[in-house]
């Protein structure tokens, strides 16, 4: 592998990785352009990323083409941005352009197209999870009418920008452009992604630009740092509603999803806000340390709680590239009597497995299931009314969660296996 692809696939992610154990999400490659390559030469591009003078086609073009991206210490964070410039050239008005692709150059422009290179690491940027949005910071001084863009695509195959015939590979898009008129300080920006379809991607390809590509001005100038890939975490609760009493509290299970699946283990915990919804000061009711992209959390509901409608929960990380969404919650006050205790099944441990007795709920079916600490569902079964039932553990240890669920409600309890 070249010193490029080395550079790409060993060195950055190792120090990204060993800075802070955060980036826990697939991310973009050298976003913050802290590493180049052929500094100080016309050819001169941020690590992991290219433009016009290394494209595809060949010493002639790529000789004969001006230099479009310089290396700026004027950085949002870090020592150094991108500054991507509009010149003009022999053949023309030259965007500045930067892609973590491949430009596809010809004589002829308008056959010009970026693209990922499947089988080239030095090209092209895997991706199979499904971020939210793209967010990223940026200056610009375009000239009178003119602006910066970005593009982004998802999508599996080969992927083009502008299309060519690859339009059937797209699995989302997210496109921003800048303001008219100059950015004197650095400005965060974010676009969401647009999806077409329900696929996993594959590959992430992006176009920065000066200006705007249907026909920027000399003289344009931008600047781009810190780009990141956002990634939502929803969470939904077994149940809307929570019964708590000034002496005992309640216990249920937050399931939760993202888009973003971890590349390490990484801690989820469940907030919940105030009575008024606001999450300033938010209570932790669970967490799990965990490396898959959806689960489930036990939580409990603090006794004493007071009563409200306009609870919210939601799952949060320390990563700042998971955005929580909160979800509506209720806790009401348990009566003492009546329905609530009535409706509370008894859990015993033996040596078999896990009994499970419905009390007064006998007379109707319910279903059971086991999750184990990393809120993976480890056996589910039917319960049968009128009986004492036995549900396998075989082969499991440690703490589970029980979760049974009737026509009435549901019922969570943790226990612990020998």
């Amino acid at each position: 592998m070249n010193t490029f692809g080395l550079l790409r696939r060993v060195l950055l992610p190792c120090l990204l990785l060993g800075a802070n154990g955060l980036l826990a999400q697939p991310q973009l490659d050298n976003a913050g352009f802290e590493a180049w390559t052929n500094v100080g030469q016309a050819t001169q591009e941020p690590a992991s990323w290219s433009s016009l003078k290394t494209s595809d086609g060949g010493a002639f073009i790529n000789g004969l083409v001006p230099q479009l991206c310089w290396r700026s210490t004027d950085a949002h964070t870090g020592v150094y941005s991108v500054n991507l410039r509009t010149v003009s050239s022999v053949a023309g008005t030259a965007n500045g352009l930067l892609t973590n692709g491949r430009v596809h150059s010809e004589l002829a422009i308008e056959n010009s197209y970026m693209y990922t290179v499947q089988d080239d690491p030095q090209w092209n940027t895997p991706l199979s999870s499904r971020p939210d949005s793209l967010i990223g910071w940026f200056k610009g001084t375009p000239q009178p009418g003119d602006r910066a863009n970005i593009g982004a695509l998802l999508h599996v195959d080969e992927g083009r920008l502008p299309a060519f015939g690859t339009e059937g590979n797209y699995v989302a898009g997210a496109s921003w452009k800048a303001p008219f008129g100059s950015t004197s300080e650095w400005t965060r920006f974010s676009t969401p992604f647009q999806y077409l379809n329900e696929w996993q991607p594959e590959w992430i390809l992006l176009i920065l630009t000066a200006g705007d590509s249907a026909g920027s001005q000399v003289g344009t100038q931008a600047w781009f740092d810190d780009l990141e890939l956002i990634y939502n975490v929803q969470c939904l609760p077994e149940v809307p509603v929570a019964y708590v009493t000034a002496s005992s509290g309640a216990q249920l299970l937050v399931d939760f999803t993202t888009g973003g699946i971890p590349t390490s283990p990484i801690a989820f915990s469940v907030e919940l806000s105030d009575p008024e919804g606001s999450f300033a000061a938010p209570i932790v009711v669970g967490s799990s340390t965990s490396s898959l992209a959806s689960g489930s959390i036990l939580c409990s509901i603090p006794a004493g709680s007071l009563p409200s409608a306009d609870y919210r929960l939601r799952v949060v990380t320390p990563s700042p590239y998971y955005a929580p969404v909160p979800i509506a919650f209720t806790i009401e006050t348990a009566t003492g009597s009546g329905e609530r205790n009535l409706l509370e099944p008894t859990v015993r441990v033996t040596e078999q497995g896990v009994l499970i007795d419905l009390g007064a709920l006998r007379s109707h079916a319910a279903q059971v299931d086991l999750f184990d600490a990393r809120g993976r569902i480890v056996n589910t079964a039917s319960l049968m009314p009128n009986e004492v039932n036995l549900v396998s553990t075989s082969g499991m240890q440690g703490m589970i969660v029980v979760r049974i669920t009737h026509a009435k409600g549901s019922f969570v309890q943790r226990v612990m296996l020998p």
